[in-house]
C-alpha cells in the first residue's frame, strides 16, 4: 500500500475505501450491460442446407487450417454448428441457426469458426445477408472480387456497440466493460469460394 494512504485520516480512509466499493459494484451493473447477448429473433428461421460439422467440413481461413492456439481451442470448444447455439436449441431435430450463444463467443476465434460453421450450414450468401439481419447488425453488404485463383463472394456487417450498447464478442467484468467504451465498431465477414464452400470468416473491432 502506498504510503500516502495512511497520511490520510482514518475517517478519510474509510470515505475512500466505500468510493472504491460503490465504483465497482456501478462497474458490474456496466458490466451486465456489456456482455455479449443474443438479439430476439422474430419470425421463421432461416432454412438451412445441412448442419455443418468439423467432420464434414472442417475449419479454415483463408484456405488454411487452423495454427494459432486459440484457433485450434475455438475448434474443439465448437466441433458442430449445434454446439454454437443457445442450450435449448441445441438437442432440436431442427435447431434455428439464429440462435447462436454469444454469451460464450469469448474470443475473435470463437466468432470466427462459429461463423464458419452456421455459413457453411446456410450455403449462400443471401441467407448469410438474413442471418446478419436477424443478429441485428447494420450494413449488411454483398461483393465479389477476384481472388488469386478465383472469383470470390463475400458477405459482411457492423455492429457499433456505442449505438447498441452491446458487443458481440463476449467479455464480462471489467473486460467487457473496457471493451464497450473503446471499441468504436465491430465487423463481420463470411467469404465463398466459387464451389459455395467458405474460404474464411473474419471478425475484426477498432476504436477511434
Amino acid at each position: 500500500m502506498n504510503g500516502n494512504w495512511w497520511k490520510l485520516g482514518r475517517g478519510k480512509r474509510v470515505l475512500l475505501s466505500l468510493a472504491i466499493i460503490a465504483s465497482a459494484f456501478a462497474g458490474l451493473n456496466w458490466s451486465d450491460r456489456a456482455r455479449a447477448e443474443a438479439p430476439e429473433v422474430a419470425g421463421p428461421p432461416i432454412e438451412y442446407d445441412h448442419l455443418s460439422s468439423e467432420k464434414a467440413e472442417p475449419y479454415i481461413s483463408f484456405g488454411k487450417p487452423p495454427v494459432r492456439d486459440e484457433e485450434v481451442h475455438a475448434v474443439k470448444r465448437f466441433p458442430d454448428v449445434r454446439s454454437c447455439l443457445i442450450r435449448v436449441e441445441q438437442s432440436k431435430n431442427r435447431p434455428d441457426l439464429r440462435q447462436i450463444d454469444w454469451s460464450r463467443m469469448n474470443t475473435k476465434s470463437d466468432i470466427q469458426v462459429c461463423m464458419f460453421r452456421i455459413f457453411s450450414s446456410y450455403q449462400t450468401p443471401m441467407k448469410a445477408k438474413q442471418w446478419f439481419i436477424s443478429q441485428k447488425m447494420t450494413g449488411v453488404s454483398q461483393d465479389e472480387y477476384q481472388g488469386k485463383t478465383e472469383l470470390l463472394r463475400s458477405v459482411r456487417a457492423y455492429n457499433y456497440p456505442r449505438k447498441t450498447n452491446n458487443i458481440y464478442v463476449s467479455s464480462g467484468g471489467v473486460g467487457g466493460l473496457i471493451k464497450l467504451n473503446l471499441i468504436y465498431v465491430e465487423e463481420f465477414k463470411v467469404v465463398w469460394r466459387t464451389d459455395n464452400s467458405i474460404y474464411a470468416t473474419t471478425y475484426e473491432s477498432s476504436s477511434l
